[in-house]
């Protein structure tokens, strides 16, 4: 079952060209065949790790959450190795 939503994102082309960059990288890093969707969805993941483990968030709900978007991420990955 596929509990996907779909969003949309209007970016810049230089938002476009990084995130394709993105893609292009993790593919040769992983030698698998990566969208730029899974390219989004690493650099989430790596984004929520830094919010943890790197910075100080000062109020302790939003701490939580996310603490816990990042744990939720990681547990249901169904992208393989395009973690950064």
């Amino acid at each position: 079952m596929d509990t996907r939503t779909e969003i949309r994102l209007r970016l810049t082309a230089q938002e476009v060209a990084g995130l394709a960059a993105l893609a292009v990288g993790l593919r040769g890093v992983t030698e698998a065949e990566l969208t730029e969707e899974d390219a989004a969805v690493a650099a989430l993941e790596l984004a929520l790790t830094r919010l943890i483990e790197d910075f100080e968030v000062p109020d302790e709900s939003a701490r939580a959450r996310v603490q816990q978007a990042r744990d939720e991420l990681r547990a249901n990955w169904v992208r393989g190795g395009a973690s950064l």
